[in-house]
C-alpha cells in the first residue's frame, strides 16, 4: 500500500510539474515580449485573437499543473513531516527528485546553448538587436529562467534528503545516473565545440587556396555554435565531475563513491573513446606525411594536403589527447586513493588493458594492409592499377596504422606481462576478459577468412570466371588470416605460460589432506587435583605432534576407574 501510494504521489506531481513549467515558461515568454516591445516597439504581427489564445493556453496550463502538483507534492511533504526517515530514504521519492533535476538539466543544456548562440550572434555583429528579439531568444529565456528555478528547488530537496538520510542502494544509483548521464552530455558538448573551434581557427589562419572569409561571415559560419557548445559543456560537466569527485574523497556515508560501478563504466567508456579517437586521428596525420614522401608528385601540395586532410584530425588529436590524459590521471589518482591494495592495481589494469587491446587492434589492422598490398604487387605486378599511385597509398594508411598501434599496443602490455609474476596479476578478471577477446577475434577472423578462400575456389571450379580482382581478394583473406594466426599463436602461448604459472602456484601450496577417517585416541589421566591434571595436559602436548587436538573431559572417578579397568 505504501508503494503503490508513492508511484502515485510522485508520478502525478511529475506529470504536474512540467504541465506547470510549459505553463510559466508560455506566460514568461508574453510578458518579456511585451516589455520588450515597450522599449523597440512591436516586434513581431501578433491578432488579438493570437494573443488571447496563448494567453489562456498558459493560463490554463498554469492553473491545472500548479493545482495538482501542490496537492500531490504537499501530500508527499506532509507524509515525509510525519515519516521522515523512511519517506525520505525512498526509492521513488529518489526516482521523481533525479529524474526532475535529470530531464531538467537536459533541458537546461540545450536550451541555454540555443540562447547563448542567439547572444553571442548579436554581440559579434552578425544580428541586430531587433532579430535577437525576433528570433528565438525570448521562448528560450523564458524556458531557463522557468526550469532553472525548478530545478534549484528540486536540487534543495534531494541535497536536504541526503543530509539528513545518507543515500545508499537505490536512491545513492538514481544520483549517480543522474550525475554521470549529465557529466557524458556536458562532456561530449565541450568536446565536439572545442574541435569544431580549433577547426575553424585553423581554416581562419590558413584559409584553402588563399580563399578569405570575412570576419562576419565567418563569425555567422559556426562561432556563435562553437562557443556556446563549449561554454555550456565545460559548464555542465564541471558542475556534475566535481559534484561526483567531492563525493569520492568523502568517505562517509553508507554507499561510498569509490565503490561505484556506474562511475567506473564513466571513466573506462571516456577513456576507451578517448584512446581510440586520439589513435586514429594520429594515424591520419601520419597517413599523410607518409604518402606525401611516397609520391613525389604530390609533394608539392603537402601543405594543401595537411590543411584539407588533416585539419580537423589535428584538432581532435589535440583535443581527445587531453581527454585521454586527463582521465588516465583521474584513474592513477583514485588507484593510490583506494584502501584496498587489489582494488588500486585492478583500476590500474583495467586502463592498461583498455590501451592494449586497441593498440593491438590498430597494429593488427596495419600488419594485413600491409601483407596484402605486398603479395598484391609480387603475385600480380602487371595488373591494372584502379588509381593512380594505388600502393603507395595503402602503404602509407597501414604502415600508419602499424607505427600508432606498436606502440601504443607494446607499452602497456609489457609492463602489464612483467606484473604476471605474482598470482593476483595472472588470475584478475580483466586479463582473463583480455585474452578471451583476443583468443575470440583472432579465431573467428581466421573462420571467416578461410570461408571466403573455400567460397572463392568453389566458385572458379563451378565454372565462373576468374579475374584479377578476385585474386585480390583471396590475398586479402590470406593475409588476415596469417596476421590472425600468428596473433593466436602469441596469445595462446601467453595462456599457456599463465596456466604454466598456476600449476606451479599450485605444487607450491601446500595440500590441506583430509582424512577418510580421524584416528581418535582416548587418554585417561587421573589426577588428585585440577592444576595437577592441567600440568600433566601440557606436558603430554608437547609430547604429541604439532596438529593434534586434545579435549579434557572431566569424569567421576567411579566412571574413570570403569574406564581404566575396560569394564
Amino acid at each position: 500500500m505504501i508503494v503503490a501510494r508513492r508511484v502515485y504521489l510522485y508520478g502525478i506531481a511529475f506529470a504536474a510539474l512540467w504541465m506547470l513549467a510549459g505553463g510559466l515558461a508560455g506566460l514568461l515568454e508574453i510578458l518579456l515580449t511585451v516589455l520588450a516591445e515597450r522599449f523597440v516597439g512591436p516586434i513581431q504581427t501578433v491578432a488579438q485573437g493570437s494573443f488571447a489564445s496563448e494567453v489562456s493556453y498558459s493560463g490554463a496550463l498554469i492553473g491545472i499543473g500548479l493545482l495538482v502538483w501542490l496537492i500531490h507534492w504537499g501530500l508527499a511533504l506532509r507524509i515525509t513531516a510525519r515519516d521522515e526517515i523512511p519517506e525520505r530514504r525512498s526509492g521513488i521519492r529518489k526516482l521523481y527528485l533525479y529524474a526532475v533535476l535529470l530531464v531538467g538539466g537536459v533541458v537546461l543544456v540545450y536550451q541555454g546553448r540555443g540562447l547563448l548562440i542567439d547572444v553571442l550572434r548579436q554581440l559579434f555583429g552578425v544580428d541586430s538587436a531587433s532579430d535577437l528579439l525576433t528570433g528565438s531568444v525570448l521562448p528560450q529565456l523564458s524556458r531557463v529562467l522557468t526550469i532553472g528555478v525548478l530545478w534549484a528547488y528540486h536540487a534543495k530537496i534531494a541535497r536536504d534528503d541526503a543530509r539528513i538520510v545518507p543515500e545508499a542502494g537505490a536512491g545513492a544509483t538514481l544520483r549517480r545516473w543522474c550525475v554521470y548521464v549529465l557529466a557524458t552530455i556536458g562532456l561530449l558538448l565541450l568536446i565536439v565545440g572545442t574541435v569544431d573551434l580549433l577547426q575553424t581557427l585553423f581554416d581562419r589562419l590558413a584559409p584553402t587556396g588563399g580563399q578569405v572569409i570575412a570576419a562576419g561571415q565567418w563569425q555567422a559560419l559556426g562561432m556563435a555554435g562553437q562557443l556556446s557548445s563549449t561554454t555550456v559543456g565545460l559548464g555542465v560537466w564541471l558542475a556534475a565531475w566535481v559534484w561526483s569527485t567531492r563525493l569520492f574523497y568523502w568517505a562517509g556515508g553508507p554507499a561510498p563513491e569509490r565503490d561505484s560501478v556506474l562511475r567506473k563504466v564513466y571513466l573506462y567508456g571516456v577513456l576507451l573513446m578517448a584512446v581510440s579517437w586520439t589513435v586514429w586521428n594520429l594515424g591520419q596525420m601520419l597517413y599523410v606525411a607518409l604518402r606525401s614522401a611516397l609520391i613525389p608528385a604530390e609533394a608539392g601540395d603537402l601543405w594543401g594536403s595537411i590543411q584539407d586532410d588533416l585539419g580537423e584530425s589535428i584538432a581532435n588529436l589535440l583535443v581527445f589527447g587531453v581527454v585521454w590524459a586527463y582521465h588516465a590521471a583521474v584513474l592513477r589518482r583514485e588507484a593510490a586513493a583506494a584502501t584496498e591494495v587489489g582494488r588500486q592495481a585492478s583500476i590500474r589494469w583495467i586502463y592498461g588493458y583498455i590501451v592494449a587491446l586497441v593498440g593491438s587492434a590498430t597494429l593488427a589492422g596495419g600488419l594485413i594492409g600491409l601483407l596484402m598490398t605486398v603479395l598484391d604487387l609480387i603475385v600480380q605486378p602487371n595488373s591494372e592499377p584502379f588509381m593512380p599511385y594505388w600502393w603507395q597509398r595503402q602503404v602509407s594508411l597501414y604502415a600508419t596504422l602499424a607505427l600508432v598501434g606498436l606502440p601504443v599496443w607494446l607499452i602497456p602490455w609489457r609492463r602489464l606481462q612483467s606484473e604476471v609474476v605474482a598470482s593476483v596479476a595472472r588470475r584478475s578478471l580483466v586479463r582473463r576478459i583480455y585474452l578471451f577477446v583476443a583468443l575470440a577475434s583472432t579465431v573467428l577472423t581466421l573462420l571467416g577468412a578461410c570461408v571466403f578462400v573455400v567460397y572463392q575456389v568453389l566458385r572458379a571450379i563451378l565454372g565462373e570466371s576468374w579475374t584479377a580482382s578476385n585474386t585480390s581478394d583471396v590475398l586479402h583473406a590470406g593475409s588476415a588470416a596469417a596476421v590472425a594466426g600468428l596473433f593466436l599463436a602469441y596469445h595462446l602461448q601467453v595462456f599457456r605460460r599463465d596456466a604454466a604459472l598456476a600449476e606451479q602456484d599450485a605444487a607450491a601450496t601446500p595440500a590441506t589432506v583430509t582424512p577418510a577417517a580421524s584416528l581418535v585416541t582416548l587418554l585417561v589421566i587421573r589426577a588428585g587435583s585440577a592444576d595437577e591434571a592441567e600440568q600433566l595436559r601440557n606436558a603430554v602436548t608437547r609430547l604429541l605432534p604439532n596438529g593434534t587436538a586434545i579435549q579434557t573431559v572431566r569424569m567421576p572417578p567411579d566412571e574413570a576407574d570403569r574406564l581404566l579397568s575396560g569394564t
